[in-house]
């Protein structure tokens, strides 16, 4: 490394004790004015602020100190008095220091006296009873170590025996907090952290700054979402400052949009994104796909259908690029999720906004969202779509031009919705069809006397959800993710039909935007 590393922070609104000369930062203070330029001395009608530099150098030794804008000498160093009177206090896995009285931690700020006076009694009772009843093994063997360091020079010894080690119990952190008789670093990590922040919160209650690492981590759902509300409101109330980290879509569900910033790595330069107010339909999109700005990528699948297709078909082609050691989607940190059918451009437009790169696979069978595609794809979001009228079932009946393929089509069908709603359905678009015959096979299809072409025309609209609107979308046979997912697993295992068609031209598109350069260009072989 031949530049040290800097990384400054600027921290207002100073209680009085951090303005205080003697004890706080009194003497090392930043002006911040109204238009948000910093001062080197805080002029009348600015805030007065503390800047805070962290310098990590060639040894990787970090150093902390106060610096003053315009200023580049060495700074006052950060001691641990003023760090204490800045009310600053990290919980992440390394908690359970906070559940002893030891030094520095949050039980001792919190006792005025007598952890040492009840140590000292631990220690002798624990002397006295280690001493007074010693198993004989143990006796046994501090003899042989006797005669053994004696017999080397190493001393003459009269009562070499076990005993209480009195440094570990005469130090307060011998002290441990119980319930019970069991102690509570025996507790979930999820209970030591929360009791840690809550013994914090208390040795630290004017205006401290909390930083939570990973707030999930431990933690159920519902005591998440408990804490991230008690969290907030606390923030709300003025009571400090919170900054949490989380891979967890929960808690981006929880949190309002504009309380997220999304970060990132790019080519080794963290980027920090807050969720701008004017980024409309922010909220919904976070709350729809809260896992988009925790990936690198996102897949925005128009509805259930095509999302079930997402699953099934990146399922293989994972299995495909694992049997050549190369990165699953997963690896690549690429996620992929349904859009909720007519607001999926506007999500993915919204996670394009944020820094996420976005991709979305729709249908073209409702005008009424072209308006979103194509301010989606104005945004930057890559966009595979159908052919132009089609929906995903015409889509994909529309390369199937044989008996077998159509049956096919019907007999997945069946499996989500039974024969007796997929016949009915079938009769209704194919009236001449015979009573005493089943709808659901060719054979009924050629007694009736119809062609191929009104066949398929037939399947199409009955996958669809018939002709008549009326609860279509109930009707449809493949509206769900898990019927979904069988569409994709017959797109997959019938890739050679569909390769070179439009449906097979869009999919390879999402292909690649998954993988980037880690795809040839040609995949037609697998």
């Amino acid at each position: 490394m031949t530049r040290p590393i800097e990384v400054r922070v600027l921290i207002g609104d100073l209680t009085k004790a951090l303005l205080d000369a003697e004890t706080g930062f009194g003497m090392w203070l930043t002006g911040l004015g109204g238009d948000g330029d910093l001062e080197h001395d805080p002029a009348p009608g600015s805030e007065d602020c503390v800047m805070l530099q962290l310098t990590v150098d060639a040894d990787l030794e970090p150093l902390w100190t106060v610096v003053r804008h315009g200023e580049y000498d060495d700074g006052m160093p950060l001691t641990s008095g003023r760090r204490r009177a800045l009310g600053l206090f990290r919980v992440d896995e390394r908690v359970d220091t906070h559940l002893r009285w030891g030094r520095g931690s949050a039980l001792a700020r919190l006792t005025d006296g007598g952890a040492d006076a009840a140590v000292i009694a631990v220690r002798r009772a624990s002397r006295d009873t280690v001493f007074n009843d010693v198993a004989p093994s143990l006796q046994s063997t501090a003899s042989q170590i006797a005669t053994a360091a004696g017999a080397i020079g190493g001393g003459r010894f009269i009562e070499l025996r076990p005993g209480w080690d009195p440094v570990a119990s005469a130090s307060p952190s011998a002290l441990l907090l119980h319930e019970g008789t069991i102690p509570l670093t025996h507790a979930g990590l999820g209970s030591r952290r929360l009791i840690g922040i809550a013994a914090q919160e208390l040795a630290t209650q004017d205006g401290n700054i909390l930083l939570v690492d990973e707030i999930e981590h431990g933690l159920e759902p519902h005591r998440l979402l408990h804490m991230l509300h008690e969290l907030r409101k606390r923030s709300d109330q003025r009571q400090g400052q919170v900054i949490i980290t989380t891979h967890s879509p929960i808690a981006v569900q929880a949190m309002a949009a504009t309380d997220i910033s999304v970060v990132r790595n790019v080519d080794g330069l963290t980027e920090i994104t807050p969720v701008p107010e004017e980024i409309n339909d922010a909220q919904g999109a976070l709350r729809a796909g809260p896992s988009a700005v925790l990936a690198r990528k996102v897949v925005v699948g128009e509805g259930a259908t095509e999302a079930g297709i997402l699953r099934a078909i990146i399922r293989h082609w994972d299995d495909e690029r694992t049997s050549t050691d190369k990165p699953t989607h997963a690896a690549l940190g690429v996620t992929f999720f349904n859009g909720g059918g007519a607001n999926a451009a506007i999500r993915a437009r919204v996670y394009q906004e944020l820094g996420v790169t976005a991709a979305l696979l729709v249908d073209h069978d409702d005008p009424g969202v072209d308006k979103h595609v194509e301010a989606a794809r104005a945004a930057g979001v890559r966009i595979a779509r159908w052919q132009s009228g089609n929906s995903t079932e015409a889509e994909i009946i529309s390369v199937l031009t044989d008996e077998a393929g159509l049956l096919k089509i019907v007999e997945l069908a069946v499996t989500h919705k039974g024969s007796q709603a997929v016949g009915s359905h079938l009769r209704a678009e194919l009236p001449k069809l015979s009573p005493q015959d089943d709808p659901c096979t060719a054979a009924a299809w050629t007694t009736a006397g119809y062609s191929l072409d009104e066949v398929c025309a037939a399947v199409t609209a009955a996958a669809g959800g018939g002709s008549n609107k009326k609860d279509r979308d109930k009707k449809a046979w493949f509206k769900r993710e898990d019927a979904g997912e069988t569409l994709g697993e017959f797109i997959y295992q019938q890739w050679d039909r569909y390769q070179s068609t439009h449906l097979g031209a869009e999919l390879t598109k999402v292909r690649r935007f998954i993988y980037s350069d880690e795809e040839p260009k040609d995949i037609s072989q697998r």
